[in-house]
């Protein structure tokens, strides 16, 4: 009889141990602008199942909007948010010294920016964001900004003296100012009622995300500069990520599939969009490498004076990518 008993009891406290991670699961939310339609939408939901699954029951993840990318870093940094997926621009006021790598004309390839990023920005950034009280749990890719307008805008003199969207960062200010555009900064979330009241003629989005926006019909001309590119990020508030065990935490890296994955996303899926949206009417503009390089001439002379007025670490980051390119130019020598 007491065996059985035993044997009981043994049963129950294991019945009980598999029924606790459930019942002490921490809900979780990753908060992001993306739009439905969007691959960028795929790429947090497949990051979200790949979280879930190795979490051993902490946590579970679901995805919320918010269209404030600003706002949203401020709840992830206070921890009223656990999760955030977004770029450094977005982070820009919370981690102004993160966005180096989304500086315009900073790169001359995507080979050498993969390159670069991974290798050298990367670790460095990690670190600016931990400061912060943020993990920087992935780096891949939201896409190449581009300039939209009203109407065909090829050429720098084209948008000199437009009313333009400027983003709250100083990259954007200094883009815009270049180029001599009459700037005027706004959040995001003003971005569509001001094209559409006709407040601004122009501004500058990644196709992936414009796309998915009344800025597609509101300014339907894409100019593809190409000036400036935005990592995809994908962070955690640090205080949330080291209260979960090591064990989970490495277990959740390694499950991680690599940027490489949806690098390759969001280069298929921006094809795919572009021929939809001529079919529809809209106008994607390339440029030719001598008509990129009248754009470039304006802009790249305002980097180092920008890079000494962000404080912070933005010098050392951008002394980081500079050895980078030295040693990716050597490397195709």
């Amino acid at each position: 009889m007491r065996r059985l008993l035993r044997r009981a009891a043994v049963i129950g406290a294991v019945s009980a141990g598999l029924a606790l991670p459930a019942a002490a699961q921490e809900p979780w939310k990753l908060a992001s602008a993306a739009q439905p339609g969007s691959v960028l939408l795929n790429i947090l939901e497949e990051i979200i199942g790949v979280v879930n699954a190795n979490a051993d029951g902490h946590i579970k993840v679901e995805r919320q909007f918010v269209g404030n990318e600003q706002e949203m870093f401020q709840q992830l940094i206070r921890g009223r948010l656990q999760m955030g997926g977004s770029s450094p621009s977005g982070a820009a006021i919370s981690v102004p010294d993160g966005i180096v790598v989304s500086l315009p004309y900073l790169w001359s390839s995507d080979a050498e920016r993969i390159y670069v990023t991974d290798k050298y920005a990367l670790p460095v950034m990690r670190s600016i964001y931990a400061e912060k009280g943020v993990h920087l749990l992935l780096m891949a890719d939201v896409g190449w900004n581009d300039v939209i307008c009203k109407t065909a805008c090829l050429t720098p003199a084209s948008v000199k003296g437009m009313k333009v969207r400027v983003a709250p960062t100083p990259a954007s200010k200094m883009f815009w100012q270049q180029l001599g555009a009459n700037g005027v900064q706004m959040p995001l979330t003003e971005a569509w009622p001001g094209l559409e009241q006709n407040l601004v003629s122009g501004a500058d989005l990644p196709f992936l995300f414009y796309i998915t926006t009344p800025a597609a019909t509101s300014a339907p001309h894409y100019v593809h500069t190409r000036h400036l590119h935005h990592p995809a990020i994908i962070v955690v508030n640090k205080g949330m990520w080291d209260k979960l065990p090591a064990a989970t935490r490495d277990k959740i890296e390694k499950a991680l599939p690599p940027p490489s994955k949806f690098r390759k996303m969001v280069d298929d899926d921006e094809k795919v969009k572009i021929d939809e949206f001529r079919k529809k009417g809209g106008f994607v503009h390339e440029l030719t490498d001598a008509q990129r390089a009248e754009w470039r001439k304006l802009v790249e002379p305002g980097l180092p004076d920008l890079v000494k007025s962000m404080g912070g670490r933005a010098q050392e980051l951008y002394d980081a990518v500079q050895k980078g390119k030295k040693e990716f130019a050597a490397m195709k020598r």
